[in-house]
C-alpha cells in the first residue's frame, strides 16, 4: 500500500568529531557548558551515548546548558528511564521545556518513568495544548498502537481546495519535520483518504481534496498491540501507517522508526525472559529491582532443579555400581539441553512473526521428531565410539549402547518438548518466551537421567 509510506527514515548522520569514546577523557574533565558545547558538535544518537554515560546529576547540568530542542533530540535517541532520570535531576521549568521540544511519543515514554507528582508538576509548566496531547496519549497501554503513536500527523479537511492546502502545508512545515503524504478528513476527523505530494502539486489549485484523494487508506487501531503492528510493517515494508479509533477518527501516525524502536524492545525483553530475567532490567538497574525481578523464577527454577535431583536419587544404587554413569548422564542432558534450545529458539521466532497456525504446527512437531532422532543418532554413535575406546573396562560395548540410546530418546524429547512449551504458554496465556529455558531444562535433565540411568539398570548384569 504505497499510499501510507508517509514517512522515508532519514539518512544517518556522518559524525564531524567522532563518538563518546574518542571524547571519553576529555568531557570527564570538563565543567557541564563545556560538555554542553562539545555534544552540540556532534550527531544526536552520539550526544546519547556520552549523556547515558555520565551519572545523571551531570548530564542533567549539561541538559539545562543545551538548547531545549538539541537537549529534546539527544534525549529522544536515549534509553526512556535514563532520560527520565535526566529530567528528574532537572529544574521543572528547563525540563518542561525539554520535554516540549520532544516528539509527542518521545516524551511519554519518557515520563511514563517519572515520579507522580513531578509528572504533573512539569505537565503543568507545559502549554495546555501539549499537555492535553500528552494525557491522551497516556490514556493507551504503552504496548499499543495508540501507545509508540505520535500524534504529529498530517491531516487536512476534505473541502479544502488545493491552493489552499498548498498554503497550510506552507505553514506546518515550519512546526513538522517531515511531509511526504497528507492524510485527508471530513468534519468529524475521520480518515477518509491521502494525498501524495505530486498528486497535489500537479492538480488545479480550484479542485477539493476529495477529488483528488486515494480513498481506501490502511490504517490498524489503537487498541492493536504494538507487535501486531510491527508484523503488518514487516510483511507489507510500510514505512508509516495511520492510527485510529474505533469510529475510524485519524489519531496519529506510527512511523517506521516507531517500529524498529519496537523490535528492538521486544528482542531484547523476549531473551531476558527466556532466562528468567525481567523485562525491563538494563545494565544500570538497581540491584533491588534486579533481585525481584530474577528471584521469583531462581525459586521455581530450584523446583524444578529437585525434580531432577530426585531422579537421580531413585537410581543412587545404580550410580554406586557404575560410578562413571554419573559422568555420562551429564553429557546426556546437557546435549538434550542444547537440542532443546535450537529447537524453542526457532518456536518462539515463529510464534514471534505470526508464522505458526494449526496445520503447520502438525508438520512441525513431525518434523522435530526426526530432527532430534537423527541427531540423537549422530550425537550417539559418535559417543558410543567414545564409550568404547576409553573405558573398555567397563564393557565399553555396552556402555557406548547404553549412552547412544539415551541420546537418541533424549533428542527427541528435547527437540519435542524444546518446540510444545512456547505454544503450551501461549496457550495458558502467558508469554511464550517467558521463562521457557527453565521448564524446557525440566524436561532434558529429567528425560535424560532417566533414559541414561534406566537404561543402565536394566543392563546392568552386561556392564558389571
Amino acid at each position: 500500500m504505497a499510499d501510507d509510506r508517509t514517512k522515508a527514515p532519514e539518512p544517518p548522520p556522518t559524525p564531524d568529531t567522532g563518538t563518546f569514546a574518542e571524547h571519553e577523557d576529555l568531557l570527564a574533565a570538563e565543567s557541564p557548558g563545556e560538555v554542553a558545547e562539545k555534544i552540540e558538535e556532534i550527531p544526536a544518537a552520539d550526544g546519547a551515548v556520552v549523556m547515558e554515560a555520565l551519572p545523571s546529576g551531570q548530564a542533567a547540568d549539561v541538559a539545562e546548558y543545551l538548547d531545549p530542542r538539541t537537549a529534546g533530540n539527544i534525549l529522544s535517541q536515549m534509553d526512556p528511564t535514563l532520560a527520565a532520570s535526566v529530567i528528574t535531576d532537572m529544574e521543572p521549568p528547563e525540563a518542561s521545556m525539554v520535554l516540549e521540544a520532544m516528539d509527542p511519543d518521545d516524551r511519554v515514554d519518557v515520563l511514563e518513568h517519572v515520579s507522580g507528582p513531578l509528572h504533573d508538576r512539569l505537565l503543568a509548566e507545559m502549554p495546555a495544548d501539549d499537555a492535553a496531547d500528552i494525557r491522551d496519549l497516556e490514556q493507551y497501554p504503552p504496548d499499543s498502537a495508540g501507545g509508540i503513536m505520535t500524534t504529529d500527523v498530517t491531516a487536512l479537511p476534505e473541502d479544502l481546495t488545493v491552493g489552499e492546502a498548498i498554503s497550510e502545508l506552507r505553514r506546518l512545515n515550519e512546526e513538522l519535520e517531515q511531509m511526504f503524504y497528507v492524510y485527508v478528513v471530513d468534519r468529524r476527523r475521520h480518515l477518509i483518504g491521502v494525498l501524495s505530494m505530486r498528486d497535489l502539486i500537479l492538480a488545479r489549485p480550484e479542485k477539493r481534496l476529495h477529488e483528488i484523494m486515494r480513498p481506501n487508506v490502511s490504517s490498524v487501531p489503537a487498541t492493536m498491540d504494538q507487535e501486531e503492528v510491527a508484523r503488518l510493517f514487516r510483511k507489507y515494508n510500510y514505512l508509516a501507517m495511520p492510527v485510529v479509533d474505533a469510529r475510524n477518527r485519524l489519531l496519529g501516525i506510527i512511523t517506521v522508526d516507531d517500529v524498529v524502536r519496537v523490535l528492538e524492545t521486544e528482542a531484547t525483553e523476549d531473551v531476558q525472559k527466556m532466562f528468567g530475567a525481567g523485562a525491563e532490567e538494563r545494565l544500570n538497574s538497581p540491584w533491588q529491582f534486579s533481585f525481584k525481578k530474577r528471584v521469583f523464577w531462581l525459586e521455581v527454577n530450584l523446583g524444578t532443579a529437585f525434580l531432577a535431583a530426585a531422579v537421580v536419587g531413585w537410581f543412587k544404587d545404580t550410580i554406586e555400581a557404575l560410578p562413571i554413569l554419573a559422568a555420562y548422564q551429564t553429557i546426556v542432558s546437557g546435549m538434550g539441553g542444547n537440542a532443546g534450545a535450537q529447537a524453542m529458539a526457532v518456536a518462539i521466532r515463529g510464534i514471534a512473526l505470526g508464522q505458526v497456525d494449526r496445520a503447520l504446527l502438525k508438520k512441525l512437531f513431525w518434523r522435530e521428531f526426526i530432527v532430534g532422532l537423527l541427531t540423537g543418532v549422530t550425537i550417539g554413535a559418535t559417543t558410543w565410539a567414545i564409550a568404547v575406546i576409553f573405558h573398555h573396562e567397563h564393557h565399553g560395548i555396552v556402555l557406548g549402547f547404553v549412552i547412544c540410546l539415551a541420546l537418541v530418546l533424549n533428542h527427541v524429547n528435547a527437540c519435542v518438548s524444546g518446540v510444545a512449551i512456547p505454544f503450551v504458554m501461549k496457550w495458558f496465556g502467558f508469554d511464550p518466551a517467558q521463562s521457557a529455558t527453565i521448564f524446557a531444562t525440566t524436561f532434558t535433565d529429567c528425560g535424560g537421567f532417566f533414559a541414561t540411568l534406566g537404561l543402565a539398570h536394566l543392563l546392568m548384569q552386561w556392564l558389571r
